[in-house]
């Protein structure tokens, strides 16, 4: 019986070691350094931003669509790319121009672009404007509102004079375009105001209409009725100004979509999940977060009773808490909200909660869906220039796949004991093999040597 017993806990602990080895060698972690790569590639001059609208913009759909297919996600609903329309600021013939002219319409002063003006992104409803003080709706320190031609528009100074800071697009503003002042170039146009001159003004920018793309993927479950997990980060960016300086958009956001192509390789590596993970790059999150409201208008029903991650700036270098993002509905008592916490408790990641609509998770949220946005929360460069991959960290990229990787294990693959404790599993068995051999091989050796003695006795 004894025997027996020995036996049928070799075997088992035989599978045991067996399993635990499989996973050891064949799940892929998240790579770092593979997240870098790819944020240094999708943040390159060579994609200018990424604008939605752009022919860079669309470069970018068919590289993660195709990446989308080597990595044998299924397209979602048949089709990889998801199309709707928005309207997106579209670089006109002609050069800006801000000046002052006199009563006859001469020149007698002009702004250098760039340096004393520049545009801000936020809408081009209307891109030219002269003026004169009568046209002065609001005027408050350095910045002005203009009213003519049942249009309005906005002279603003900076915090900083910092012409860099680029707005979002946003096509429904009530104002028909916004221009950045130097304080200087403000306190110049005043006193020209005031002498009578006329105020003049260009960007070759305006509203135009177009269609395009989310790239929506999909790793089917074993039971496809239930809810699923969606994992999601957009793309887009902010495109560059008419100097030709590229917002490139490292951190915001080639980090989140670069940290979720990563996820895909080791999702895959893990098996068949227990239920589907929908794979969603956006479009658009800078126009409001058009891309996500398209997909929720189209698949809310689909989604019910799912949860969803979001990713947006991962991977900041600076030493800052790991942002845990919820709507301005949630608190910190939301479940959902609460079971990330709980993660980044267990895996000892300092956080900090914010509750704002600021990126995709607030449509999911819109429709009552579980959604948090994860974010390295650091705004030193976010929307200008300096945003580019030198400043992307590997330690920021770690600990959010520690807590991602968690919850992807609980929710998808239903806490699979193999999954989270491989490494573990296979020393303890390979331990315990080898401590049950040794056991039976000195039992053995003890019965032998017992059995030559009796036989020794016997014969004398």
């Amino acid at each position: 019986m004894k025997n027996f017993i020995l036996h049928l806990s070799i075997a088992f602990l035989c599978v045991v070691c067996s399993l635990s080895f499989q996973y050891c060698c064949f799940i892929t972690p998240l790579d770092p350094a593979e997240v870098k790569h790819n944020i240094s590639y999708l943040s390159s001059d060579l994609f200018k931003g990424r604008l939605p609208g752009t022919l860079e913009n669309y470069q970018v759909v068919n590289i993660i669509k195709n990446y989308f297919k080597k990595q044998h996600l299924k397209p979602y609903n048949g089709n990889y790319l998801e199309s709707f329309k928005v309207l997106y600021p579209k670089r006109i013939e002609g050069s800006p121009y801000l000046k002052v002219l006199d009563k006859n319409s001469f020149t007698i002063k002009q702004y250098k672009y760039g340096i004393d003006y520049k545009e801000d992104m936020l809408n081009f409803r209307g891109n030219k404007i002269s003026f004169k003080k009568s046209n002065i709706l609001l005027e408050k320190g350095n910045s002005f509102q203009i009213h003519k031609d049942n249009k309005y528009f906005i002279f603003y100074n900076p915090e900083d004079d910092d012409l860099n800071f680029r707005s979002s697009f946003m096509a429904n503003s009530g104002q028909s375009m916004f221009i950045m002042i130097k304080k200087q170039t403000a306190h110049e146009i005043k006193k020209y105001i005031d002498m009578g001159y006329e105020i003049s003004c260009f960007i070759p920018f305006e509203n135009n209409q177009t269609s395009i793309y989310n790239i929506i993927g999909y790793i089917k479950g074993k039971d496809s009725n239930l809810p699923p997990l969606v994992l999601c980060a957009h793309f887009d960016h902010l495109g560059t100004d008419l100097s030709g300086k590229i917002y490139s958009g490292a951190l915001d956001n080639a980090s989140g979509t670069s940290f979720l192509l990563g996820l895909v390789k080791y999702i895959n590596s893990l098996g068949k999940p227990d239920r589907n993970i929908i794979i969603a790059s956006f479009n658009a999150e800078e126009f409001g977060c058009l891309g996500s409201k398209a997909f929720l208008q189209k698949y809310s029903e689909e989604l019910k009773g799912g949860k969803v991650m979001n990713f947006d700036m991962i991977g900041s270098n600076k030493k800052i808490p790991l942002t845990i993002m919820g709507s301005k509905c949630d608190t910190k008592n939301t479940g959902f909200i609460r079971e990330i916490a709980n993660l980044c408790l267990r895996n000892k990641v300092e956080f900090k909660y914010v509750f704002e609509n600021s990126s995709d998770h607030e449509y999911f949220r819109a429709y009552a869906i579980d959604a948090v946005t994860l974010s390295d929360e650091d705004m030193s460069k976010i929307h200008r220039p300096e945003d580019k991959p030198s400043y992307i960290g590997s330690q920021s990229i770690e600990r959010c796949f520690k807590v991602t990787s968690d919850e992807i294990v609980k929710y998808a693959f239903q806490n699979n004991f193999f999954v989270l404790y491989c490494g573990r599993l296979f020393l303890l068995s390979a331990v315990g093999i080898i401590l049950i051999l040794k056991y039976t091989e000195k039992r053995s050796r003890m019965t032998s040597s017992k059995s030559g003695k009796n036989h020794y006795s016997s014969s004398s």
